[in-house]
């Protein structure tokens, strides 16, 4: 990354011996590892967010481009998944059709407007 040398690390392991001391220095290059360490892993997090944010954007321009080759909206596909039956109404109409109560019923607001009714 930065390409230094042995030569330019041993002079920095020189000047820091002699501005902070043999007691110091291990101390301060462990912190500064930690340090770095830490600084390199956010770094890499940041990075592979960002990747997968790219690839979920391409994701979304292709399928919404798909989408409308086919002539489909987000209306048609909500008015399709609307029209679709609950799990319940499946398990019920799967049982046999001998009892009243596993019929499939009409819902209560179309009844009003049913002509075939006799009340």
């Amino acid at each position: 990354m930065f390409d230094i040398g042995f030569a330019e690390l041993t002079l920095i392991f020189i000047i820091g011996l002699v501005v902070l001391g043999p007691e110091r220095l291990p101390t301060v290059a462990r912190t500064l590892g930690h340090w770095l360490g830490r600084a390199r892993s956010t770094f890499n997090n940041l990075k592979n967010e960002l990747e997968k944010e790219a690839v979920t954007k391409d994701m979304r321009e292709r399928m919404e481009k798909q989408m409308r080759e086919m002539g489909l909206d987000e209306a048609s596909i909500r008015e399709a998944r609307e029209s679709l039956l609950s799990p319940d109404e499946i398990a019920r109409a799967r049982q046999p059709a001998g009892s009243e109560e596993n019929r499939i019923q009409p819902p209560s607001n179309q009844d009003a407007q049913d002509p075939t009714r006799n009340d």
